[in-house]
């Protein structure tokens, strides 16, 4: 049973490799100053996620559901 379990060594590769996608993703996006947040299926993950982004960096961010933006006030 303990040899199932993942060694320490490949748990920190991992997370290496997870800071490294995640610095990539803040390099990427840095300069931006508004994010609209674009949903099918769940239409309430998108207004929860842009209010998460405002809440942690106090970026303009703006969640619809993407039929909203064919057939609501913003088409």
């Amino acid at each position: 049973m303990l040899e199932s379990r993942v060694s320490p060594t490949d748990r920190n590769d991992s997370q290496a490799e997870q800071t490294g996608f995640y610095e990539n993703l803040a390099r990427q996006f840095f300069r931006h100053t508004d994010f609209l947040y674009l949903g099918r299926v769940f239409i309430t993950h998108c207004p929860r996620s842009a209010l998460k982004l405002k809440e942690i960096s106090y970026i303009h961010a703006e969640g619809y559901p993407s039929g909203e933006m064919k057939h609501g006030p913003n088409a």
